[in-house]
């Protein structure tokens, strides 16, 4: 056994004077003590055309292992450098489901190029999964699943699973169907060998299986396999006819990609942006979000200037206001993220909307009368006003309630509009807290505003 952090990567140097020599045995040596994911970041340091020469010289079957752990953006660029045979022959040995995610994620004319290299069988296949709904079970299943029938003996299903198994996912749960292909049951490979070898599989299958339908929300799915969890669920049409199977690395792939979805559109970000995205394609995805908190920052600054008279005349309000709106904005901020973390991942029902807002307003409350109380000491000693003391406890208290009603409200009507919880919420949540904070505050100032120059 070997410490994922002992690995050393082979020069870059190395591997450049062996595509020199064009030495397919010492670049396949070279990487072999290594986990194919170590070997494809050492890979990513070369240019496309030197990892396409690398996978001419050691050939599909050796490099696709490390092909598939290369960044999207790179492989694509790799797809264009090789041979026709050379793509076609990792076409055929990649598994359905990333053969379909390549294929749905490249440009039309790659997806024209990819597809004319595939068998027709092959071809059908992908053209149906990336049929689809994006976010949909089938979207992420692979059809290369290990079956067994239920008239099987025992001798005969482990002969089946030696054939089927170099070819599938998963074969620690093999699936069992009838003569219609009807899901009947499961069976485990631990239970398969241990089961005598005249025995029917019909006879120790488990019946109570478990499954998906092709339409479900994959998010969905996700939650299911985590709450039973399995490394894979199979997955039925409208006939209840097993069609594919999604494993769990492709689960903790959606995960990821919600997880960063949701941190995007919580900070105001589209979700195609990354850190390699260009110059000019970052600031188009971030300028309309942008414009629309100018928009929201400007409403703020109208509510301040409609006080501009008591502002004048009381100098302190200045100081004090920005308090108010940063404290009541950082608190609908942490209602936002609880609330949105437990939409997503289905921890709170439609019956347990009003519950939730009771429970946000109440945590509004309590910390409002907590911080009002410390703010209000500290205009009553620094300031020596009680006044001012007074209505910095009721302006931040009301703020903090205003703060958790918006923050769990927002994300729950976004819920109800079938949008993105975490979409634009940030932005909401802050325009109410500064809004509302600093009209109440500044309400507040001007009614009392003799009492407050009076002392």
């Amino acid at each position: 056994m070997q410490d994922a952090s002992s690995f050393e990567e082979p020069g870059i140097g190395t591997v450049r004077e062996l595509l020199a020599k064009g030495d397919a045995a010492a670049l396949s040596e070279l990487g072999r003590d290594m986990h194919p994911a170590d070997w494809a970041d050492c890979l990513e340091q070369l240019s496309y055309d030197e990892v396409a020469e690398y996978m001419e010289l050691v050939g599909p079957e050796n490099g696709l292992p490390v092909f598939e752990f290369i960044g999207f953006e790179y492989k694509k660029n790799v797809l264009e450098k090789l041979s026709r045979s050379t793509v076609a022959q990792i076409l055929t040995l990649m598994s359905p489901d990333d053969r379909a995610d390549l294929v749905e994620e490249v440009d039309e004319d790659m997806q024209e190029h990819i597809l004319s290299l595939l068998f027709q069988s092959e071809r059908q296949n992908v053209l149906k999964l990336i049929s689809y709904p994006e976010n949909s079970a089938g979207a992420f299943m692979t059809t290369e699943y290990a079956m067994l029938r239920t008239n099987d003996t025992v001798q005969g299903a482990l002969e089946q699973l030696r054939l089927q198994a170099p070819r599938k996912e998963n074969v620690y749960y093999t699936y069992v169907v009838d003569g219609t292909l009807h899901l009947v049951g499961f069976i485990s490979l631990r239970r398969l060998i241990m089961a005598p070898r005249r025995s029917m599989i019909k006879e120790i299958m488990d019946r109570n299986v478990i499954f998906v339908r092709v339409d479900e929300d994959i998010e969905k799915v996700a939650r299911e396999m985590q709450h039973y969890d399995f490394l894979a669920m199979p997955v039925v049409d409208y006939q209840d006819r097993m069609v594919g199977l999604i494993t769990f690395d492709d689960i903790y792939d959606v995960m990821q990609k919600e997880a960063t979805e949701d941190m995007y559109l919580l900070a105001n970000l589209d979700k195609d942006e990354s850190i390699g995205s260009p110059l000019h394609r970052s600031v188009k995805l971030r300028a309309p979000w942008l414009l629309l908190n100018l928009c929201t920052a400007l409403l703020v600054a109208y509510t301040v200037h409609l006080f501009s008279d008591s502002i004048s005349k009381y100098v302190v309000l200045a100081a004090m206001m920005p308090v108010v709106g940063m404290l009541g904005g950082n608190a609908g901020n942490q209602s936002l993220t609880v609330v949105v973390r437990a939409l997503a991942l289905g921890e709170i029902s439609l019956g347990q909307h009003w519950r939730v807002l009771a429970k946000e307003i109440g945590v509004g409350l309590l910390n409002g009368l907590l911080m009002g109380g410390v703010m209000c000491i500290i205009g009553l000693t620094w300031f020596q006003n009680p006044w001012l003391g007074l209505i910095l406890l009721v302006a931040m208290t009301l703020n903090l309630i205003i703060a958790g009603l918006v923050g769990s409200m927002i994300p729950m009507i976004l819920r109800r509009l079938k949008l993105d919880p975490a979409l634009g919420s940030s932005i909401f949540v802050t325009t109410a807290t500064d809004v509302g904070g600093f009209f109440i505050f500044l309400s507040l100032s001007t009614l009392l505003l003799q009492q407050l120059l009076s002392v």
